[in-house]
């Protein structure tokens, strides 16, 4: 009997030994990850986020992943699994989308740092926001049961990224509605109404004595270069002002002549 008793205790001790063991190997594996973008946010935009293997010490590798996936689902629309594209011969085992859970599985061992996953979002077309967080949380991998010489359950810590807004969405001011607002209070306001006519009317004005200076330039030079001769032109009004002068003159002049003749003679 104490034989047996003996043999029994060595067997639980064994047994003991045997799980202290795993547990210390199952506590030695490690993988972390990381969760990166290029993308920036804006309203009805797509933003692409890369789920990838940073590191993994975890014996013979990984052939599972189990994580979810946590988004606004006020800034973004709601992904389905076609979302997900898997990336170096993973696969998608299965993906919840109410919870957001998704499970990977892969046909080999992975035991070098790798892209899993790449998941694209497209943002409402009311998603104005400064920037939006998309997180991949409860995630774990696995390289198999460990009574089978696996890995077990290896915890890794949650990733997230941050979507910066896209520079350069801001709507521009409307040029047209600004002028038509201006120009609109320029007529209800009769001050500066008449300012502007005013001005109009002046520079109206100038313009057509500037073209009449011109226009009366232009023909005397003409008419000197035919020295004296026809131009076959009609006389302009510069012209006319000036005949009627030197005839005024010349007939003052014969008055005046005739006035003191006449004078003489009635000595």
């Amino acid at each position: 009997m104490k034989t047996i008793l003996k043999n029994k205790i060595f067997l639980i001790l064994m047994l003991l030994v045997v799980m202290l063991s795993y547990t210390q190997i199952v506590n030695a594996f490690s993988t972390t990850m990381s969760l990166t973008t290029t993308s920036q946010i804006k309203p009805g935009g797509v933003v692409e986020v890369t789920l990838k293997i940073t590191n993994i010490d975890a014996g013979d590798g990984i052939d599972a992943v189990v994580a979810t996936v946590e988004y606004d689902k006020n800034i973004f629309d709601e992904i389905t699994e076609d979302n997900i594209e898997t990336l170096n011969k993973w696969k998608v085992g299965a993906y919840n989308e109410d919870s957001g859970e998704f499970t990977l599985l892969k046909s080999s061992k992975v035991k070098t740092p790798s892209d899993v996953l790449k998941i694209s979002f497209r943002a409402k077309e009311s998603a104005n926001v400064d920037k939006a967080t998309i997180k991949i949380k409860n995630i774990s991998a696995s390289g198999g049961a460990v009574e089978f010489g696996g890995t077990g359950d290896i915890q890794i810590q949650e990733v997230s990224v941050s979507i910066p807004k896209a520079t350069g969405t801001e709507k521009p001011p409307v040029v047209n509605e600004i002028v038509n607002e201006v120009t609109n209070e320029v007529v209800e306001d009769p001050v500066v109404n008449n300012i502007v006519n005013n001005e109009v009317t002046n520079q109206v004005t100038n313009t057509t004595k500037t073209n009449t200076l011109n226009s009366n330039l232009t023909n005397t030079t003409k008419t000197n270069t035919n020295n004296g001769g026809t131009t076959g032109r009609l006389p302009q009004t510069g012209e006319n002002i000036a005949t009627y002068i030197a005839g005024i003159s010349i007939v003052t002049v014969i008055a005046i002549i005739a006035f003191v003749k006449y004078r003489n003679i009635n000595l």
